[in-house]
């Protein structure tokens, strides 16, 4: 990885949410830690996948990569320049973002045709024609006719409009798209097909995709490297091919026992993962899976595991990995 070209560095990146108490005079009585010290490098032409259970800062993570919000600690730089709220339009048109739900993101009131040129509007003074000779193109490699331009989203499948979506982001040429769950409110055969058509797209475009899905299997046919998240925190990096082969931290594990096995025979084939997810206000003061995981120690609950290269290119924040619990 070391001579491929990195587009996207993410530095000790924290996001936080205050919380509030009072109508009147509100008095903050804690903090969130969405997005608690991540780090990570993203290549040009990659696919990253994010992957953890619900709330544990993915979506967090991607709007402040996108620059929806501002960072509480930390830097995003993507090709040599700050990510932020406000960031110049020139930058911006380069950063893009397939959102989760294929109709909230969409504008009912706009035709197909309205909503594929308007990111142009704003970001470019191409006439009528220009924009059209921009649009017809791209209608085709998303898989849609032209006449589904004068049509309005509720015409469409959700399939079909989160074609739509793919395209909207696509329209300005950017080098970054990031992909909020964008298959997970979709049928499974529409889910494959979606996913097909986003592989084949950075294949022709040499896109660079940061993909954040709760779904595993999702995650192994389309990531190259995959990071786990866990209350907001890096639990594991590493390829995929490693990461399924040789999963390093328990939680790693957890979410891979926990993916049905398409055979009758076997018995108890999910493993459901005991416990509950602690409050974010009240996390703890240790390894944030402490409270769940089979494996805990005493210093799991009283340490911060650092992040640890267990080999190249694969990083695990886990005492069980720690040169002290290993001596």
């Amino acid at each position: 990885m070391e001579d491929r070209e990195i587009i996207l560095e993410v530095k000790d990146l924290q996001k936080d949410y205050p919380v509030m108490r009072g109508l009147v005079f509100q008095k903050e009585i804690g903090r969130v830690k969405a997005v608690n010290r991540i780090s990570f490098d993203l290549y040009r032409g990659e696919t990253l996948g994010v992957i953890g259970e619900s709330g544990c800062g993915k979506t967090t993570l991607s709007r402040v990569v996108m620059g929806l919000e501002n960072a509480t600690g930390g830097n995003v730089t993507f090709m040599g320049h700050q990510v932020k709220r406000g960031m110049d339009h020139e930058l911006r048109s380069h950063i893009q973002m397939v959102f989760q739900d294929p109709y909230s993101s969409l504008d009912p009131r706009m035709s197909v045709k309205r909503i594929l040129e308007e990111p142009l509007r704003i970001h470019s003074k191409l006439n009528a024609k220009e924009k059209r000779e921009k649009v017809l193109p791209l209608l085709e490699q998303v898989g849609l006719p032209e006449e589904a331009l004068e049509r309005y989203p509720h015409e469409f499948s959700g399939g079909q409009r989160q074609r739509i979506g793919i395209a909207r982001a696509l329209i300005l040429e950017p080098e970054l798209l990031i992909c909020d769950e964008p298959v997970s409110a979709l049928d499974v055969s529409v889910q494959a097909q979606i996913l097909n058509l986003l592989r084949t797209l950075q294949k022709n475009k040499k896109l660079t995709y940061l993909f954040v899905s709760h779904d595993m299997s999702v995650i192994r046919h389309i990531s190259d490297r995959i990071l786990v998240m866990y209350l907001g925190q890096m639990m594991e990096l590493a390829d995929k091919k490693t990461l399924f082969s040789r999963p390093a931290h328990p939680y790693t594990r957890a979410l891979m026992e926990a993916v049905p096995v398409p055979d009758p025979r076997i018995k108890d084939q999910c493993k459901v993962l005991a416990g509950e997810i602690p409050s974010p206000i009240h996390a703890p003061a240790g390894c944030p899976f402490c409270t769940r995981c089979p494996q805990a120690k005493e210093i799991c609950c009283r340490e911060k595991p650092e992040q640890k290269e267990i080999e190249e290119g694969h990083f695990v924040a886990c005492h069980l990995y720690s040169r002290e619990e290993t001596l």
